[in-house]
C-alpha cells in the first residue's frame, strides 16, 4: 500500500522546473578569429555552444542542445600601451538561439577561462576580462635600464601584444543569473504493466515540444515605433532587410565578413547576400541584435501589420515634410 502510494504521488506530482542555475560555466567555441587589433567596442561576437546543456548534470535531459547559435558583445577591447601596460578584452554573452529557433536573451555572464592552442590557457583576470601577453623585453629593459634620455625612450620596444583569439578557440563562460530552459526530452514514465493496479489507470500526460519563440501581437503604435528605423528606405532595399532579419545570425556573419573583406557566402539567404552590397545597412542591423530578431519575428508573424506600420510612418514623414515647408515660404515672402 506505501508503494502504491508512493507511485501515485509521484505520478500526480508537477514536473521539475528546467532551469540551468546560476553559476553554470557553458563552453562556447568561436566561428572567427578575433583580435584587440581590429575590435572595436559594441561589435557583435559569434560563437556556438560546444556541449550539450543538461537539467541536473551530465546524465539529465537536454535543455539546450549544442551547437546552437551564441551572441556575445565586446564591452571593451584595448590594445597595450606604447611603454607600458597589457591588451585586454572584454567579451559578454547576450543571447543563445537553439537550431529551433527557441531565443534566450537577457543572459548575464563572464568568462572565466580561455583555451588557446593546444595545453595552453589564456589569462583571464577576476572581472572576467582576457589579457594579452606581457612584453617581457620591454618590460626588462624598463625594470633593468630605465630610461634618461629622449633617445633611450625612443629606442624602447613600445606596444605590447594584442589579445588573439583564432577561429574554434573555446571559452568558458560562467552564468550570472539562471535560464529557465525548455527541455525537448520527455519524462521517463514506467510500462503501464509494471505499475500497480490501482496507478496504471492513470494516462502519462505528453510532454508539448517546446516552440520558437514568437512576440506577442504588437500593436500598431508598437509595429510603428519597431519599423521606424527602415520605414524610408526604398522598396527595394527595405523587401531584403525586412526579409534578411528573419536570418539575424546571418546579418552578423555578412556584417562581420565584409569587415574582414572575406566577401559573400553563398550559404547565406539571397537578402542577406543583396544587403551585401550596403555595408553600412548591415552594420546598423548587426549592431542591435534583439531589435532585429524582433523585426523578423514580428514581420513573420504580422507581415500584412508590418506593411501596414511602414505606410503609416511614411504618411508621418511627408506630412512632417509639408508642414515644415509652410512657414520658411512664408517666411521668404
Amino acid at each position: 500500500m506505501l508503494s502504491t502510494a508512493f507511485f501515485a504521488m509521484l505520478l500526480s506530482a508537477a514536473p521539475p522546473e528546467m532551469m540551468i542555475p546560476e553559476g553554470t560555466v557553458l563552453p562556447i567555441v568561436l566561428n572567427e578569429t578575433i583580435s584587440t587589433a581590429k575590435l572595436q567596442d559594441n561589435e557583435p561576437i559569434l560563437f556556438r555552444l560546444a556541449e550539450d546543456v543538461r537539467a541536473g548534470g551530465s546524465r539529465g535531459p537536454v535543455l539546450i542542445p549544442r551547437g546552437s547559435s551564441v551572441v556575445g558583445r565586446v564591452v571593451k577591447s584595448e590594445r597595450a600601451g606604447h611603454f607600458i601596460g597589457r591588451s585586454e578584452i572584454d567579451i559578454r554573452i547576450q543571447e543563445i538561439v537553439t537550431p529551433s529557433g527557441v531565443v534566450y536573451d537577457g543572459l548575464t555572464t563572464k568568462i572565466v577561462e580561455v583555451g588557446k592552442n593546444k595545453g595552453e590557457k589564456g589569462q583571464v583576470n577576476p572581472n572576467g576580462e582576457i589579457l594579452g601577453p606581457i612584453h617581457r623585453e620591454r618590460d626588462t629593459l624598463l625594470l633593468l635600464f630605465p630610461p634618461t634620455t629622449l633617445f633611450q625612450l625612443l629606442a624602447l620596444p613600445r606596444r605590447g601584444p594584442d589579445v588573439v583569439l583564432p577561429v574554434e578557440t573555446r571559452l568558458y563562460v560562467k552564468l550570472m543569473n539562471p535560464i529557465y530552459a525548455e527541455s525537448r526530452v520527455a519524462l521517463n514514465t514506467a510500462a503501464p504493466a509494471q505499475l500497480p493496479a490501482q496507478v496504471s489507470r492513470v494516462a502519462p500526460q505528453p510532454v508539448p515540444e517546446p516552440v520558437p519563440r514568437a512576440l506577442p501581437r504588437l500593436s500598431s503604435n508598437s509595429l510603428d515605433l519597431m519599423v521606424t528605423p527602415i520605414a524610408l528606405y526604398p522598396d527595394t532595399i527595405l523587401r531584403d532587410v525586412l526579409l534578411a532579419c528573419t536570418h539575424p545570425f546571418q546579418i552578423v556573419e555578412a556584417n562581420q565578413s565584409l569587415q574582414q573583406r572575406r566577401g559573400v557566402d553563398g550559404n547565406w539567404d539571397s537578402s542577406v547576400q543583396a544587403l551585401a552590397a550596403y555595408p553600412d545597412l548591415l552594420l546598423r542591423l548587426s549592431a542591435d541584435v534583439t531589435w532585429t530578431t524582433n523585426l523578423g519575428l514580428a514581420f513573420g508573424a504580422q507581415p500584412a501589420d508590418v506593411m501596414n506600420a511602414v505606410q503609416r510612418v511614411r504618411i508621418q514623414a511627408n506630412s512632417y515634410r509639408s508642414s515644415a515647408t509652410v512657414p520658411v515660404v512664408a517666411w521668404r515672402r
